[in-house]
């Protein structure tokens, strides 16, 4: 669906001819699955071929010449993208006609949806050139832009007046007012509400320059369609006017997207999805898939591979969702990316896989057989530079994964954890504490050997020091696992053999008592 340049050399009229063509043969078929829409869609074919005759011929551009395109850029631009529409068009109504479509009721009606807007966009541009006139290049006026401080007022005729630029423009003024919009946008949130409600077919005019050849384009219209879709109110809108399956296929495009293309698509699909909204379009643009592949390509950029993992997080709370990514082996592919270097791919399939397991034992016993703990074991290494935030996602998943079987429990102590456990008890911050404490604090309860182990492995100490941590939460857990293992002589007798211990639990039991009594009369 997505646009294909048309081949060099060819004059406005010839690309014209072309376009009749194909829209002839598309008028010829039948897509029986949405009757309606088809016909709404060539009604809208014939009125395009109509108008785009009467505009040519109005301004002598549909003769055999190659340089008109030179003298009416915009004409040669809209001709070429109004093309790229057709030739989708006539792909898909050839496939319905003769029983090759692959994609399915929703991906159809999702498909023809987009066609319909696309075809949309293209009247409403042909409307606003024959009333203005095709402009040349050199004939742009450019408006003075308002200071972040200026009246809605100024904005909304500000906004309005880049749009015009966008619809008759050729590819520099096109990309410097659509970073000027995205900027806007950014900006002020009332820009949102301009864009989606007072221009005229600004959504999807937004929409549409996602399939644009240029990579600036793209760029700029993803980032604005970004800000857009963080509104929740004009999520709906995006939707509508077709624009998951160009996001889906800017993100796969590897001939001319650029990666700040990609990383703005996978934003704005972020966002589209967020309380599992849209997921079911995504799904059926082949958005899985093409997820999977930015999470796990080599070039992928950190803010690309995070987002990717977020959609598929979104994606992953719908239970059905999630069974069909279990089906075709997500869990598998988290596992191996799990098992990555790169921080922010481990942590994005940790944490994605630690969601899908959540209410599913058979993910969870899937995802700690292809190995997922020893990729946990990674991210809390000490010696290893991942973040803090790494290695409190990591100690939540053992948490979870491990104490799901004792034959997990048994692989997780016969590393060397209770040492690193030990290790963040001393130096961990308070978020990192807690998930250890929790860790500590089932494993106290689970058998008396483990307790004997950390008694005899230092613990004692380190514990006896937390009681007097700022957080109550942390003064809570240490107090209770300390509690376990004194439950054991050997224990006892290693803790009052450090003065230092019993000064710590005294005085905590002192600040205990002093908050528990009340005051003196």
């Amino acid at each position: 669906m997505g646009e294909d340049e048309e081949a060099p050399g060819v004059s406005n009229g010839e690309a014209l001819e072309l376009l009749m063509s194909m829209a002839s043969s598309s008028l010829a078929c039948c897509v029986s699955q949405f009757p309606a829409k088809w016909q709404s869609i060539k009604d809208m074919l014939h009125q395009l071929c109509c108008r785009l005759t009467s505009l040519c011929s109005g301004i002598g551009a549909d003769g055999d010449g190659n340089d008109d395109d030179e003298e009416h850029p915009v004409l040669a631009e809209l001709l070429r993208l109004a093309s790229a529409t057709v030739r989708s068009i006539q792909v898909v109504a050839s496939q319905c006609s003769d029983g090759s479509y692959k994609g399915g009721r929703l991906r159809l009606r999702s498909d023809l949806d987009n066609l319909s807007c696309k075809l949309d966009a293209h009247m409403k541009q042909l409307k606003e050139m024959a009333s203005s006139g095709v402009p040349s290049p050199s004939k742009a006026i450019v408006a003075v832009r308002p200071s972040v401080e200026a009246s809605v007022g100024e904005k909304a005729f500000y906004l309005k007046d880049l749009f015009s630029r966008i619809r008759i423009g050729g590819t520099v003024q096109r990309s410097q007012a659509l970073t000027t919009i995205r900027e806007l946008l950014a900006e002020d949130e009332f820009c949102a509400k301009v864009v989606a409600l007072d221009v005229d077919d600004g959504i999807a005019l937004l929409t549409g320059f996602l399939e644009s050849t240029e990579a600036c384009i793209q760029e700029e219209a993803a980032g604005a369609v970004a800000v857009v879709a963080s509104s929740e109110c004009y999520r709906g809108m995006l939707v509508k006017a077709g624009v998951i399956a160009p996001l889906v296929q800017l993100l796969e495009n590897t001939d001319t997207a650029s990666e700040l293309g990609k990383e703005r698509a996978a934003h704005a699909l972020r966002e589209l999805t967020e309380n599992s909204d849209n997921v079911w379009a995504v799904c059926a643009h082949g958005g899985l898939t093409t997820l999977l592949h930015a999470c796990a390509g080599a070039g992928s950029s950190s803010k690309l591979i995070s987002s990717s993992f977020a959609v598929l997080r979104n994606l992953s709370l719908v239970e059905e969702v999630k069974m069909f990514m279990v089906e075709q082996g997500v869990v598998t592919e988290l596992v191996k990316l799990s098992q990555k270097k790169e921080e922010v791919r481990k942590l994005g399939a940790v944490e994605l896989l630690h969601v899908m397991a959540l209410d599913d034992a058979d993910v969870r016993e899937e995802a700690v057989g292809m190995g997922v703990i020893q990729s946990l074991l990674q991210l809390i290494y000490p010696d290893l530079p991942y973040s803090y935030k790494a290695r409190e996602v990591a100690l939540a998943a053992i948490w979870f994964f491990c104490f799901s079987s004792a034959n997990s429990l048994d692989d997780l102590i016969s590393s060397d954890v209770l040492g690193w456990l030990l290790f963040y008890l001393n130096n961990g911050d308070y978020a990192v504490l807690e998930c250890t404490l929790k860790i500590l604090r089932h494993l106290s309860e689970v058998s008396e050997e483990y307790n004997r182990m950390m008694g005899r492995a230092g613990y004692l100490s380190a514990l006896s020091s937390l009681l007097g941590a700022k957080s109550c939460l942390v003064r809570e857990m240490a107090a209770q696992v300390l509690s376990s293992l004194l439950m054991l002589h050997p224990n006892r007798v290693i803790f009052i053999q450090d003065g230092d211990n019993l000064k710590r639990l005294l005085h905590n039991l002192k600040r205990l008592l002093q908050l528990l009594l009340p005051p003196s009369s």
